[in-house]
């Protein structure tokens, strides 16, 4: 599930919903591109229950404001987030969100597990990744300490006993849930869907509270925190996405989001030729 890298570099790198939220899905097309990116993820469908939802399935005006957007700046949509599963989800539900992916051009969308039995995970996970192949959408499970599947252990069981998709890793969530970079590198290469890039203190929160903060709000800038990004990113196989996920609304001093975009791009792009 890796991405072919562009030319003259190992890791494509590409700008995450998540690190510019406040926007719409045409402005971060339109950020991406000024800040000099040639990827992107859209969040078109909220990771939790009050998050904003954008007008984006169906055919809606915003859809194709996006889409023209995409066409005159000469990005592309790598992912679309998200799916919250569970065990008894009604796949067909999602199709729509797959059909809107598709249409954007993504090849990538999103699974959060919320459901920590993971052999009935794993069957919904199956039946949502033939439903995703009809559009030709593949998966990708992306694992978080606060939901049923917690840790790159049980994420990477699922996916096998699925036998479709790979998993997502997220710099802070494989910190979080205990991980290390010696995990990732023993994570077989097919098992990779792509890697999201962000730092954070040393430190890990003492609190789920404090937590979820931190993650949704108040990251820190890859290279400025305690996280081993170098021997992550040397754990990498060829040509894995690096998308930069990295909310800093929650720490003082916010930049503009083209300025904050082309911030976070040099330093992923430093951190790269560091990791060689």
């Amino acid at each position: 599930m890796t991405t072919r890298p562009t030319a003259g570099a190992p890791h494509p790198v590409g700008l995450a919903h998540l690190t510019v939220i406040e926007l719409t899905p045409p402005q971060v097309v339109e950020t991406a591109a000024d800040a000099g990116y040639t990827h992107l993820g859209l969040r078109i469908a909220p990771a939790s229950d009050g998050e904003r939802q954008h007008p984006m399935i169906g055919g809606t005006p915003m859809l194709r404001e996006t889409l023209a957007r995409l066409r005159d700046r000469g990005v592309a949509v790598h992912d679309v987030e998200l799916v919250r599963l569970s065990g008894t989800s009604e796949v067909a539900r999602f199709e729509p969100l797959i059909a809107t992916a598709a249409e954007l051009g993504a090849s990538r969308l999103l699974v959060a597990g919320d459901d920590a039995d993971e052999e009935r995970l794993a069957d919904r996970f199956h039946a949502l990744a033939q439903l995703a192949a009809r559009y030709g959408v593949q998966l990708g499970l992306e694992f978080m300490p606060w939901r049923g599947i917690r840790d790159l252990p049980s994420a990477l069981r699922v996916v096998q006993r699925a036998g479709v998709g790979g998993v997502i890793v997220d710099a802070i969530h494989l910190d979080r849930s205990g991980g290390t970079a010696a995990d990732l590198a023993a994570l077989p290469a097919a098992a990779w869907a792509w890697f999201q890039i962000c730092d954070a203190p040393a430190q890990r929160p003492a609190s789920q509270e404090e937590l979820l903060f931190q993650t949704r709000q108040a990251r820190l800038p890859p290279g400025q925190g305690g996280l081993d990004l170098p021997g992550m990113l040397r754990a990498l196989p060829p040509g894995c996405m690096v998308s930069i996920e990295t909310p800093l609304h929650g720490r003082p001093g916010l930049l503009p989001p083209v300025e904050r975009a082309r911030q976070l791009r040099q330093l992923t792009l430093a951190l790269l030729e560091q990791a060689g």
